[in-house]
């Protein structure tokens, strides 16, 4: 990037979307999902963070670490001001496209769908490896490795999940333009929480226990949110899409401290990494979905997104020879 300065730090939750989220120190509570009962406290631009997180290969043999960081923020650069009109429950209707854009690309961006569209892929190449083997395509490997076609660890290039984001804001668009927005506002005394994957959509008329995540029929129910600060939660939803359509975002009123919970289990079901907070949230909260998060799961010769634990992604870079003799077989792609 001759003449300008290369940018490591990656944040794929930005710092003006965790600002609101501060306590008066200027702080965030930092939950780990891994070390639920761990929590520690973190600058916002501490946390949500990744080293050339976008870096992206260019035609020349390069390596371009700056293109999308810089693209996210701009997008970013609207923001604050954004939440600051919503605090104040003006209009921001003529704001629309900036609210758009930031809440879908806080859905594409972030570890857990990368992660879910790089594990997808793996997927895909290990059962074409193994349909190939079983198709006489490629020959067999050679005893013992027939018998461990299984075991196969397929490493994905992260560029690849970096240009499915494409894919994913169009399905996003699916949803979006199905579905109307509400700005509730929270006087409860219970803060909205959020986390490092901080769009939630599923259907309501589902049973908890049966939610698959970001999955809604064509035609049926969706609710959607989407934390702004401790005290303002964007909403969405079918029901809400007609008066949306001839009105615009309308504001309201948290019923209930009840609905703030309700809300703040989706946010902690949801997280993939980290849940966020201006304060602590209910005890045991987070320890209650530290097992589960949205991720990808083979089923059969498809899959789709499931609550579960995340897994291990395997390395994308050379192996040490050891490792290939005595671990899982590597293939990367």
């Amino acid at each position: 990037m001759t003449g300008q300065e290369t940018k490591k730090r990656h944040h794929y939750v930005p710092q003006a979307y965790l600002r609101a989220f501060c306590n008066s120190q200027g702080r965030i509570e930092v939950y780990p999902k891994d070390y639920p009962t761990k929590p520690y406290h973190a600058a916002p631009d501490k946390t949500g963070v990744e080293r050339y997180y976008y870096s992206q290969p260019t035609p020349d043999g390069d390596v371009d670490h700056n293109r999308l960081e810089d693209m996210f923020s701009d997008l970013e650069s609207k923001w604050q001001p954004l939440v600051a009109a919503m605090h104040r429950r003006e209009d921001i209707n003529d704001r629309l496209e900036a609210l758009f854009e930031f809440v879908i690309a806080q859905r594409v961006r972030v570890p857990a769908s990368r992660d879910a569209t790089e594990a997808r892929l793996a997927a895909e190449v290990h059962q074409h490896l193994i349909d190939m083997v079983a198709s006489g395509e490629i020959a067999r490997p050679p005893e013992p490795l027939a018998d461990r076609m299984d075991e196969i660890i397929v490493s994905i290039d992260p560029h690849k999940s970096i240009h499915a984001m494409v894919e994913d804001i169009q399905a996003s668009h699916v949803v979006f333009d199905r579905i109307g927005l509400v700005v509730l506002h929270n006087a409860t005394g219970t803060p909205f929480l959020t986390s490092d994957n901080p769009v939630i959509w599923f259907d309501p008329t589902e049973p908890f226990d049966s939610h698959s995540p970001y999955a809604v029929k064509p035609d049926g129910e969706v609710a959607l949110y989407f934390p702004v600060s401790p005290t303002l939660l964007v909403v969405g939803g079918v029901n809400l899409k007609e008066r949306f359509a001839s009105e615009g975002v309308l504001h309201g009123d948290v019923p209930d401290a009840g609905f703030v919970e309700l809300v703040n289990i989706h946010v902690a079901r949801y997280a993939y990494r980290a849940v966020y907070a201006s304060q602590p949230p209910e005890a045991g909260l987070v320890e209650a979905f530290a097992g589960e998060s949205p991720v990808w799961r083979k089923d059969g010769r498809g899959g789709g997104l499931v609550f579960g634990e995340r897994a291990v992604k395997p390395k994308w870079g050379p192996r040490e020879a050891a490792d290939d003799e005595l671990g899982a077989i590597p293939v990367r792609f």
